[in-house]
């Protein structure tokens, strides 16, 4: 799963120069962030958000507000945070691990604010803890060219099966959030249930319920429904 979400992400010269702990405190993507002729909350404070009104392909589904529909741009972030990764920073009240799925907010009304961490707080490790399953993952990217592109959906998965029912499950979805959206409610429905794909597409269900759509980007939830049930399927019958 990790070393596809890397495999995934930017293009070689790029992977080179990068560290981990950059990776995951990319800003969050939107054109209207880049765009300095454009109202944006995240770069000025109340000034507005143009997604909204404007181009929203990109844009959040889930955990997004009304103050800003970002998404999170990283891969490796998402494999990590299907992971149970974890965070040991160093700052100026001395050093905290923070799991990953909380490292990074949601808009809320403090869009300007990517991540919990604190001025002059640095990242000096990310760990991830053993997993016997996790040789049975996945991440699969949907993207609009093959190469050097951002998600539009991506899911990070690893599926324990043991006579044809779920007994373990990681799932985390990019593209469709604010941060890396690690997928609690689809994990919830998953264990104990039949690994079939009518169980994959009723837990992305779960998981999609509270999606919050506008005009251009409403066709993420049909597009994520699918590549966790194609994903998750495809480890189920990877294990029979």
């Amino acid at each position: 799963m990790l070393s596809l979400a890397l495999l995934s992400g930017a293009s070689g010269q790029l992977r080179n120069l990068a560290t981990v702990g950059g990776n995951l405190l990319q800003r969050t993507r939107c054109v209207y962030f880049q765009d300095l002729t454009t109202p944006c909350n995240k770069r000025e404070p109340g000034s507005g958000c143009s997604a909204r009104e404007g181009f929203q392909r990109d844009s959040a589904i889930l955990g997004g507000s009304e103050a800003c529909i970002a998404t999170h741009p990283s891969d490796m972030a998402v494999a990590l945070a299907a992971l149970d990764a974890e965070v040991r920073t160093q700052g100026p009240r001395g050093e905290r691990t923070i799991p990953l799925t909380e490292l990074h907010r949601l808009p809320g009304e403090s869009p300007e604010r990517d991540t919990v961490l604190e001025h002059g707080e640095l990242i000096i490790a990310v760990d991830v803890p053993p997993l016997d399953f996790a040789t049975n993952s996945r991440y699969r990217k949907v993207r609009d060219r093959a190469s050097y592109a951002f998600a539009l959906v991506s899911v990070a998965a690893a599926l324990q099966v043991a006579d044809g029912v779920v007994h373990d499950v990681r799932l985390a979805l990019g593209g469709v959030a604010h941060k890396p959206w690690r997928a609690t409610k689809a994990e919830q429905a998953l264990r104990g249930a039949p690994a079939t794909e009518q169980s994959f597409r009723d837990a992305a269900d779960a998981e999609l319920a509270d999606a919050r759509l506008l005009p251009g980007n409403a066709f993420k939830v049909r597009l994520a429904r699918n590549v966790i049930a194609s994903t998750l399927l495809d480890l189920a019958q990877a294990k029979q």
